[in-house]
């Protein structure tokens, strides 16, 4: 009985810990960093987490999401080797692929 109890009360919190930790995820077409503000006028800044661009994702601070691009786009170009596509990923945007909203 008493092993029961511990593995229905193990099974129960991770069960919470799994719905408290639950976010909405949108995942968008044609958005990056040029275009993001215009692209994403349905949404209120203040619901979003995170900006990903494939496996990358960076936390958002909604006092000032200028800032916010211009950093997720500094440390993305820092982690690629290729000068020609850190050129091209200046001028042209960095494809953000998600976007992770508060619950």
């Amino acid at each position: 009985m008493k092993k029961t109890t511990i593995i229905l009360s193990i099974s129960l919190l991770f069960l919470t810990i799994s719905v408290f930790a639950k976010n909405e995820l949108l995942i968008l077409n044609d958005i990056n960093t040029k275009n993001f503000r215009e692209k994403i006028d349905f949404l209120q800044l203040s619901q979003i987490k995170q900006i990903c661009s494939y496996d990358y994702c960076d936390y958002v601070d909604i006092d000032d999401i200028n800032s916010n691009l211009y950093n997720f786009t500094k440390k993305y170009i820092a982690m690629i080797d290729d000068e020609e596509l850190q050129k091209m990923l200046l001028v042209k945007g960095i494809k953000i692929t998600k976007i992770v909203l508060y619950d």
